[in-house]
């Protein structure tokens, strides 16, 4: 669906220069950006995915984006669309991510055989419509997830304003490539949480890996949603060679702890081969045991390790005493140990900064 696009300067001779990812693209007439979402068509720039999803919405553990101090045992109504502002190496969800509106995603941006052949039906829907799909299914969030939501600026804002009239909770699951007034936007808008991807502390990684020139508006996304009230966890995807040194988990660390606090989530997921597979490794259990140990010794009170079983790095303990308040295998809880009034059984810590809401399965 086609409507007029935010935060867009027009230029000479037709150009546009956009103002909602950090890669900020001059468009020149009939073109797009590099998300392949947003055209200059005569001098106007128009997004061409307002309301066009991959599908009408699928039910996921909140756990899954990944949240784990948000709103745990939460169901997350989560959509996509179509389209990224990076173009990823690594991508899990290529088939969507690199695919183009403007083809009707026949075709990407990678000449790959899979994507070239599939067809894909974007189902159209406006606001009003999701609303309706999201109350009838239960969920108590909604999760704009698995191609990047910040192309999708448009809609996010319209949905998370009209979802905060039905008490439903808005996530993004994004890259962080924001710009400051987009940022501000979906503060104001009212975005209650989301999970940042920050995939390495390298301008080096970033161009080569991500396609991108640096890792700076990232950083600064978490930091401008955290100051504005949205429930920040990161995640690190560590990719064997590439983002897995020690030094490179402790400036991360050291990152999160001094910048967002150390009752940040932080998450480090393990890497499989995947897409145009930048490494042939998985990621070796003793490196994702290293983060975990790295994070608790830079201070960071919720270090997580995910996309393996991982028992210890699955739960959730309390930083002040380590009991065991929400023990989980996989998406499901084992153990749910928090008193009533949100503090720790066994310390008495105050725990409803750390852990925002619980649902149980």
């Amino acid at each position: 669906m086609k409507i007029k696009a935010r935060l867009w300067d027009s230029l000479d001779d037709n150009k546009v220069r956009c103002r909602v990812c950090a890669n900020e693209c001059i468009v020149v007439e009939g073109r797009t950006g590099i998300c392949g979402t947003r055209r200059n068509i005569s001098g106007d720039f128009y997004s061409l995915i307002y309301g066009s999803l991959i599908s009408k919405g699928s039910l996921d553990p909140i756990e899954k984006k990944p949240l784990y101090n948000f709103w745990p045992g939460a169901t997350a109504y989560s959509i996509a669309s179509i389209g990224c502002s990076f173009r990823c190496l690594n991508c899990q969800n290529w088939t969507i991510s690199q695919a183009s509106p403007s083809d009707n995603g026949k075709t990407g941006y990678y000449d790959i055989e899979e994507l070239k052949n599939r067809e894909m039906k974007l189902v159209e829907m406006n606001p009003k419509e999701l609303i309706e799909k999201v109350l009838k299914s239960g969920a108590q969030t909604l999760a704009f997830t698995y191609n990047e939501p910040l192309i999708w600026h448009e809609w996010v804002l319209d949905v998370t304003q009209l979802m905060k009239k039905e008490h439903i909770k808005t996530i993004l699951v994004t890259n962080g490539y924001s710009t400051p007034e987009a940022s501000e936007e979906l503060i104001s808008a009212g975005i209650d949480a989301a999970n940042i991807d920050i995939k390495a502390m390298s301008d080096d990684f970033y161009k080569k890996i991500c396609g991108v020139k640096s890792v700076k508006p990232v950083l600064d996304t978490a930091k401008r949603f955290k100051e504005g009230g949205i429930h920040v966890e990161i995640t690190n995807l560590i990719i064997p060679g590439l983002n897995d040194k020690k030094e490179d988990m402790e400036l991360l660390c050291n990152w999160v702890v001094e910048n967002l606090g150390k009752n940040t989530p932080t998450h480090f997921s393990a890497y499989h081969p995947d897409f145009k597979a930048p490494s042939d490794e998985r990621t070796p259990v003793k490196t994702l045991n290293m983060a975990y140990n790295i994070a608790k010794k830079a201070g960071l009170y919720f270090p997580y390790v995910g996309n393996i079983n991982h028992e210890e790095g699955s739960n959730t303990y309390c930083p002040n005493c380590g009991h065991l308040l929400l023990g989980r295998r996989g998406y499901m809880f084992t153990k749910i140990d928090i008193k009533n009034d949100k503090t720790c059984p066994k310390c008495g810590r105050d725990l409803k900064k750390d852990i925002l809401g619980i649902v149980s399965h």
